[in-house]
């Protein structure tokens, strides 16, 4: 099929139509079906994703990785709120965390996000994420991109549970009992 444009204006605006249609991520929601799944790293990938850690803190036998992508979608509507609510928000996320390291003790929790400046501010204005700076993790794990990043847990024995869309960090809030679910496949 062959297109052929007559006007400048009329190539201006198919131009920003057929940009502007696409998506480069995906958006998950609670109960769809592919938002939550499991399976088994490999030997390799698994001493590669431990290699691509921090060493500092000591890295503990459950791993949970949350990943942002340079792309400003999840949290627009925050991004209009006062500094300060903003601030309050990156605050309480990295509280949550904490609590989360104290009471679980085998856990490991990382915040890393893709290089850029396409992000919210919820993001960007958080000391404690990890600028994946050399996409190691993206390309390692991380590829598939979702709209509110995604995560992972990986646990001692290289199974998985990985959440797409994972605006919340719903990972951190998975006990035991429902990591065993999901990697049953329930």
């Amino acid at each position: 099929m062959t297109i052929i444009v007559r006007e400048p204006m009329m190539l201006f605006f198919c131009f920003a139509l057929c940009t502007s249609c696409g998506t480069s991520s995906n958006l998950y929601k609670t109960g769809d079906q592919n938002k939550i799944y499991s399976g088994q790293l490999d030997e390799i990938t698994y001493q590669s994703l431990k290699q691509a850690l921090p060493v500092t803190p000591v890295l503990k036998d459950t791993i949970i990785i949350k990943y942002d992508y340079n792309i400003k979608t999840c949290w627009s509507i925050l991004d209009q709120s006062d500094d300060n609510h903003i601030k309050g928000f990156v605050t309480t996320h990295n509280e949550r965390v904490q609590q989360v390291l104290m009471s679980r003790p085998n856990v490991s929790v990382f915040d890393f996000r893709e290089p850029g400046n396409n992000l919210n501010k919820i993001k960007k204005w958080n000391p404690a994420i990890i600028v994946d700076s050399t996409k190691q993790l993206y390309n390692l794990l991380f590829k598939e991109r979702a709209a509110c990043g995604n995560s992972m847990i990986v646990l001692p024995d290289k199974r998985f549970v990985f959440i797409r869309s994972d605006s919340h960090s719903e990972a951190l809030n998975l006990n035991q009992e429902k990591i065993k679910e999901y990697l049953a496949g329930k």
